[in-house]
């Protein structure tokens, strides 16, 4: 046994070794090290979009808390936070809930509520669009403003007296906010006419940022996940840091101490604020991402992945020339540069780390809706770097240099490298297993899986010191994964909804789980998996949603004499009360009696499961469906078997997440692959989570939950 364990990570290793080596003996790689060291960047990633695969992706160095760069760490988004605030405005565009031309001071204006009559100076500030906040026409200028960059403006008048000092003048005790600085601003002089001229304004993406929030009537950072991160599979971009590594670089400093050591350690503002103050600089420079997303971004832009955010409409809006500029050969687009060849790129900031987003042929691809290039012809690319560097390189110019100097990119795709704990093949089959998936993050990561063709076969919500997490078996199958729909947190209402709609499309929901979350107004949501034509068309399909466990056993017992089998049986308690969640279904009726066919059982502890396996084992039955609860501190399971003929399986219980990897990697040469795992809580505090797992030879086509 030591020598097939120690065979099965030796193949892994190699995999991993050789995907590796691919990538990093690129010229791309080179340059990009390179180009780390020699302008003294502390660390970085990047990522290159060649057709529809993520062809190379890479990070070098260490984080501002001298930990490892690796390609999925997360760092400051610079200016691609305005794109996302630009894409989620221009979302809200198309589906006709605003326009550009909308002022957004106006009578009407959806920011109207800020002004107050005897506060307005200058008159113009009510011509101003919404158009003029997405191409920076809004009338702010930094670079002559006597007020600099309103949102920096504690720090800017730190050692600066030419620099009006808005805190002074509002006489505040505290620190700036959102509103103190709109309050302020709406008392000065525009720099110059709105529409007129285009100059980056981060007050103006301040204020884009609460256009969205009043016209969704939801937070900024709901509005951007659910209109751009959710629909483009970002499962790693947040607001404010995706994790603390240890303590927070300027946390509990005061100003003069961090514009101290942001001058020693070539930082920037904007770094201390995205860290530290996120919500001040939410919709201009808030966001962290890391290189996947930023790339899957890209393919959500061009259509690259089966899926486009916006409409041919929608992205000549956000194309389109300026007036004020008829000749030029480049301008401010909505959020982007953009140039006449129909390339698109992130503009530099001042006081942000440094980022480059650039994609080259959106105009083709917009156009022409297709990739025409060939499989060495870079589509798209990101670099992003924490703080400034040592040397301030061109770095739009310096990344195209090291992007054509590359002839031969590796034709693996890693768009799924980050979507797995592992990644499992046997014969045609391709599995990736993901034990713990933030629930806030689910939605995102499962329209990531979908974007790679892997169809969900099995998922799984759990809880664990106060928190709601995701178990993801996912296998590799085109056509499923284009007919599948899996949402997480759904509540009731919005379970009941999504059906509803997509039953008009012809999908059936195969799969519910009812669960407890602590990201949720609503304690009880829902798991929802949804496939095209699962059902045969003479089935019928009843479904039940918490129902009490008494009267759910007698309604089982009752369909099953009818012909109805047992497809789900979710199990959540409500204090004392145990609730069912189920699907059963009936067919033509060739299976006259199911309950010889089909057996259920319910509020099982660990012991009386571990009984319920062996004893169905040596019945030639298999399991179909598990599912845990949490009851008093202790976990209770419901489990539905079915005979079949022909089985070979294996279970267990009490996994923690690294037995669970081993197990499957072991297992996997045996002719094993994970069919069910399930995470559960147990009394003792000091413990992780633990799962149960169910494996078994494929004998027969699984296509849906």
């Amino acid at each position: 046994m030591g020598f097939f364990k120690c065979s099965q990570l030796w193949i892994l290793f190699l995999v991993v070794f050789v995907r590796s080596t691919e990538a990093r003996g690129t010229k791309y790689g080179v340059a990009f090290r390179s180009l780390m060291d020699e302008n003294g960047y502390k660390g970085g990633a990047t990522g290159v979009l060649v057709g529809n695969r993520l062809a190379y992706v890479e990070g070098y160095g260490t984080t501002l808390t001298d930990h490892m760069m690796e390609a999925t760490t997360v760092l400051p988004a610079s200016g691609i936070s305005k794109i996302l605030t630009a894409l989620t405005a221009l979302k809200l565009i198309q589906e006709g809930k605003m326009y550009p031309s909308d002022k957004v001071f106006g009578a009407d204006g959806a920011l109207s509520h800020l002004v107050e009559k005897n506060v307005v100076k200058d008159n113009r500030i009510f011509d101003i669009t919404v158009d003029d906040l997405l191409r920076h026409s809004g009338g702010w200028d930094a670079d002559i403003s006597k007020i600099a960059d309103p949102v920096f403006n504690e720090f800017l008048v730190d050692g600066n007296q030419h620099i009006v000092n808005i805190s002074k003048e509002l006489k505040l005790k505290k620190a700036l906010s959102q509103e103190d600085i709109i309050k302020f601003m709406l008392t000065q002089d525009l720099d110059f006419t709105p529409g007129t001229k285009s100059s980056v304004s981060n007050y103006g993406y301040l204020l884009l940022g609460r256009v969205i929030e009043q016209v969704t009537n939801e937070t900024y950072a709901v509005a951007v996940k659910e209109d751009v991160l959710v629909n483009c599979g970002m499962w790693h971009t947040r607001l404010g840091p995706h994790q603390t590594e240890g303590n927070l670089p300027f946390k509990g400093k005061k100003t003069r101490e961090i514009n101290a050591q942001l001058r020693e350690k070539h930082q920037v503002i904007g770094e201390y604020y995205a860290y530290i103050q996120p919500h001040l600089v939410d919709s201009g420079l808030g966001w962290f991402t890391n290189a996947y997303d930023v790339m899957r971004l890209a393919q959500c832009i061009d259509g690259t992945a089966d899926y486009m955010l916006l409409n041919a409409t929608t992205i000549d809006l956000m194309l389109q020339k300026p007036k004020y500029a008829p000749d030029a050969t480049s301008w401010f687009g909505a959020g982007f540069m953009v140039h006449e060849n129909g390339a698109v790129w992130v503009n530099d900031e001042t006081h942000a780390p440094d980022v480059v987003f650039l994609h080259k042929n959106l105009q083709r691809f917009h156009l022409k809706r297709e990739y025409t290039g060939d499989e060495n012809d870079p589509v798209a690319w990101t670099l992003l770097f924490e703080g400034k560097p040592s040397i301030d390189a061109p770095l739009k110019q310096l990344s195209r240099v090291m992007i054509e100097s590359e002839t031969h990119w590796p034709t693996i795709n890693s768009f799924v490298d980050d979507l797995y704990d592992r990644l499992l093949s046997m014969g045609s089959s391709t599995k990736v297993i993901k034990l713990k998936i933030e629930e806030h993050r689910a939605n995102q990561f499962l329209i990531a899986l979908k974007r790679v063709e892997f169809n969900v076969v099995w998922v799984n919500a759990y809880t664990h010191d106060d928190g709601t997490f995701i178990t993801v078996i996912a296998e590799q199958d085109p056509k499923a994964s284009r007919e599948c729909v899996a949402l997480a947190g759904l509540p009731l209402r919005k379970l009941v909804e999504r059906k509803l709609e997509l039953e008009e499309e012809g999908y059936n929901i195969t799969f519910i789980q009812n669960y407890k979350s602590f990201s949720h107004r609503d304690s009880f949501v829902f798991i929802g998996v949804f496939h095209k034509g699962a059902f045969r068309n003479d089935s019928h399909i009843l479904y039940g949603i918490q129902h009490f466990d008494r009267p759910y056993k007698t309604l089982l017992s009752l369909y099953e004499e009818k012909g109805f089998k047992p497809l789900v049986q979710s199990l959540e308690y409500n204090r004392d009360d145990a609730l069912l969640t189920f699907i059963l279904e009936a067919d033509s009726g060739n299976e006259k009696d199911q309950k010889e066919i089909y057996s259920s059982e319910m509020d099982l502890n660990e012991a009386r499961l571990e009984r319920a396996v062996q004893k169905y084992a040596k019945q030639q039955s298999r399991l179909i469906y598990l599912d845990a609860s949490n009851h008093r501190g202790r976990p209770k399971f419901s489990a539905l078997f079915k005979k079949s003929r022909k089985t070979t399986w294996l279970f267990s219980l009490g996994q923690t997440p690294e037995q669970i990897l081993d197990t499957v990697t072991e297992k996997q040469k045996e002719g094993y692959l994970p069919s069910v795992i399930v995470g559960y809580s147990t009394s003792k505090k000091s413990t992780g989570p633990k799962f149960a797992i169910y494996l078994e030879k494929p004998t027969e086509s699984k296509r849906f939950l």
